[in-house]
Formats: structure tokens, sequence, C-alpha cells
């Protein structure tokens, strides 16, 4: 959807209400960081704002926007420093409890294949269903349902061992 209307605007403000806590939830899960995962969410829909294209499906769209910006940050971390770094030093943020159990998490979703835990990522934390995962990354359904039991069962190999 074109947004350069006053209604098409209505629209961009509909789906920040339908999907911004979701977005948040996300990128929250993946960069352990309440000030990047707001940013991160901020871009997209900016970024949803200035597009040109038609969008078919906005949601897809604006998770895979948050997606690969929480990527891009990730991967700015890792550069700077090294996540036994991070972990060593705990924030002083009133969310530390939450980041110390996004770690956790992240550390167990660390040792599954990429592919397995974005599935896993996107599905539970995010309350996307199969199909809405299959469209956003391009995938079939039935792939997207294998790799999630397949990582359910690595994640439960791994808490057992």
């Amino acid at each position: 959807m074109k947004l350069n209307s006053k209604s098409n605007y209505e629209h961009l403000a509909e789906w920040i209400d339908l999907w911004q806590d979701q977005l948040f939830r996300y990128a929250f899960l993946r960069l352990g960081n309440r000030s990047d995962a707001e940013d991160v969410v901020q871009e997209a829909f900016l970024k949803v704002a200035a597009t040109t294209t038609t969008l078919t499906n906005p949601k897809a769209y604006l998770f895979r926007i948050v997606a690969n910006r929480s990527i891009d940050i990730l991967r700015e971390r890792n550069r700077l420093t090294t996540l036994e770094e991070r972990i060593a030093a705990p924030s002083a943020s009133d969310d530390w409890e939450a980041e110390q159990e996004q770690r956790r998490i992240e550390q167990l979703l660390s040792r599954l294949p990429e592919q397995q835990s974005e599935v896993i990522r996107l599905h539970i934390h995010c309350s996307l269903k199969f199909t809405e995962i299959a469209e956003m990354l391009e995938t079939p359904a039935s792939t997207i349902k294998s790799r999630f039991t397949s990582g359910i069962e690595r994640l439960k190999q791994l808490l057992i061992n």
C-alpha cells in the first residue's frame, strides 16, 4: 500500500496500533536492550511511511525490516565487544532482570541453527502464525513448521543434557 494520502497514513497509524508491541518484543528479544529495540521499531515504521511501493503484507514487511536492522546492530556490537564482555557487565537499568532472562534465552537459541532459532523467536515471542512466518521468510509453511519442531526438539535435548 502506498503511503501518500491521508487515508494511507491512517493505515500506518492502524498498523502501529496492531503490531508495535509485537515488533518491540521481537526486537528486544534479539537485541536485549530496550532503547535499541524502540529505535529499530521506530525506524521500521518510518521506512514504511517513506515507501513508494505497494505493500501486499505490511506486517511481514515490518518484521523483515526489524529482523534485518536487529542483525545489523548485533553485527556492529560484535565488532566492538565480545559476548563475554557484555554478559560480565550487567546493566544498571530497571530492565536488568528482563535483560538477563533475554540473554539466557538467546544463549540457548544461539546453539541452534539460525533458521530454527529465527522461526522459534517469531512464533513464540511474536505470536506469528507459521503461514505469516512463511510469507515473511519466503519459505514454504511446511518448512517453517519443520524448522520449529526440530528446533524445539533440539532445545529439549540441550536442556536435558
